[in-house]
């Protein structure tokens, strides 16, 4: 029974990380950069990082769900 609730929730939460990761690369990809009018240049590379971040942790999860899956 704790196996099988392990296994749901540990699914659920890298599906939803790995989700949050590849969202946060496509934004990236649609955010525009630019270079304002006093010299800063203005981007979103937090959202590498969050995208990283979100894949990696979707991954531990994922393999976590995918050793405490029922055998039968």
């Amino acid at each position: 029974m704790v196996k099988a609730r392990l296994h749901r929730w540990t699914l659920i939460l890298g599906i939803v990380f790995l989700l949050a990761g590849v969202s946060c690369f496509i934004i990236r990809f649609f955010t525009p950069e630019y270079i304002g009018a006093n010299g800063v240049l203005h981007e979103s590379f937090y959202l590498v990082i969050l995208g990283y971040a979100g894949l990696f942790i979707g991954l531990i999860f994922s393999f976590i769900s995918f050793l405490t899956r029922s055998k039968s």
